[in-house]
Order: structure tokens, then C-alpha cells, then sequence
């Protein structure tokens, strides 16, 4: 998965709820961490702590052979007092520092999806979590985003594309690349099936992006090389 899509999740789910039930999400995902996850404390919260504002949980995964480590921070947004806590990523534990964060997001969704949802489930808190494909779109400049749900909402959903829907298309692509959008190709493809595209021509048309924005990039090149 992107790390920009991990991220996006990460930064925009929020648990809501009785103040009772918020005090006991940190308790039930304490007492039931994913394998290869601590609690922070003390000492082990000082290198991240002026990253973001001080938080009630700080969790940590280490840097091993199968993963890039991380360090996440769970806390109470201001104005909402004890009724919700958004997830803030506040930095990776890893030695070679901030070039492999994108790898460390990996870590992420698992953490949310197999710590904080089943936590806030038994706590009785209500979750919103982005799905992946939220997650992918809110990743894209505005104008491709817009163009790209008018593509898919007018569209037959087959292939080939028909005029109309080409020239849609073509639009979307035209405002992606001039916008300088970075499509991760797997999210993409995720995003056009959960659009009710069949995930054959889903993969075909992410090949037609990728294509068509390379082919823009040289047509760029050689003007201004003109």
C-alpha cells in the first residue's frame, strides 16, 4: 500500500464516545498490542516528544529484518475535551532516520487495523476510520480528484472507453499530470474495483495513466527544449 495512502488513514481516523468509553480504547489496545508493538514511556517517549502535541499514548514497533520501525502517537485534538482522539504519526524509530520513513508507514494500517479498531470496538467508542480508497482520493490535487470521480460516476464501467467517456478520461489525465500527481498504481486499481470497475480493466486503465502521463512528460521536455 502507498505510503501516502497509510499516512492519510493514520492522520484522519478519529474514536468518539462516553468519556468512559474513550479511557478504556488505551487500556484494551494496552493489554492486546499487535505482535511487535510497545507501549512508550518516559525515556522512550523523549526523542519524539516535540513532534507533536503531548499525547496520552505513544506505541512504538522496532526496526527488524521483516520491517522499518515506528513510533505513533494517539491524542485528544483540542476542543473536543474527552469525547475523541485522532491518530498523529509523530516520527520513525529507525537509525538512517527520515529517508525510509515511507517504508515505516507500511507498519500502519496494520496497527490501526489490527490494535486501535478492535480496542475501540470493545471499549464501545465509535471509529471512523478512512477506507483505503477515501484514503487515495483525499491524496489527489482537488481538480484530478473531481475530474477523476466525474471519469468513473459517467462511465459505463467497460472498456473500451467510448467517446465520451474517452474524452473524460483524457481530461483527468491532462489534470493529474499538470497538476503533478502522484498515483501509487496499486491504489489506483483498488480504487476503480471499489468504483465497480472489473479489476482487469481497472489495471488497464492505471497502464493507460501511467502511459499517457510519460508520453505528456516528453511532449513537455521537447518544448522546452524547442
Amino acid at each position: 500500500m502507498d505510503a501516502a495512502v497509510n499516512a492519510s488513514r493514520w492522520s484522519r481516523w478519529v474514536a468518539s464516545g462516553t468519556a468512559n468509553a474513550i479511557s478504556k480504547v488505551l487500556s484494551i489496545l494496552d493489554a492486546n498490542l499487535p505482535d511487535g508493538w510497545k507501549r512508550l514511556t518516559d525515556n522512550g517517549i523523549l526523542p519524539y516528544a516535540s513532534l507533536v502535541n503531548p499525547g496520552p499514548g505513544w506505541y512504538a514497533r522496532e526496526t527488524s529484518p521483516s520491517c522499518v520501525g515506528i513510533v505513533l502517537s494517539i491524542e485528544r485534538p483540542e476542543g473536543l475535551g474527552t469525547e475523541g482522539w485522532p491518530g498523529v504519526v509523530c516520527g520513525a524509530a529507525i537509525p538512517v532516520r527520515w529517508v525510509r520513513i515511507p517504508a515505516a508507514w507500511g507498519q500502519v494500517s496494520p496497527f490501526l487495523d489490527q490494535g486501535v479498531a478492535p480496542a475501540a470496538k470493545a471499549a464501545g467508542a465509535d471509529l471512523r476510520v478512512p477506507t483505503l480508497e477515501d484514503a487515495f482520493l483525499a491524496n489527489l490535487p482537488l481538480d484530478a480528484r473531481e475530474h477523476l470521480r466525474e471519469f468513473s460516476d459517467a462511465a459505463r464501467k467497460l472498456l473500451p472507453l467510448s467517446r465520451e467517456e474517452a474524452e473524460l478520461w483524457r481530461e483527468f489525465v491532462v489534470v493529474a499530470f499538470r497538476a503533478k500527481a502522484v498515483v501509487d498504481a496499486q491504489s489506483f486499481v483498488d480504487w476503480l474495483a471499489a468504483a465497480d470497475w472489473p479489476r482487469e480493466s481497472a489495471a488497464e486503465l492505471n497502464r493507460r495513466f501511467s502511459d499517457q502521463c510519460l508520453l505528456l512528460s516528453r511532449y513537455a521536455d521537447e518544448v522546452s527544449a524547442a
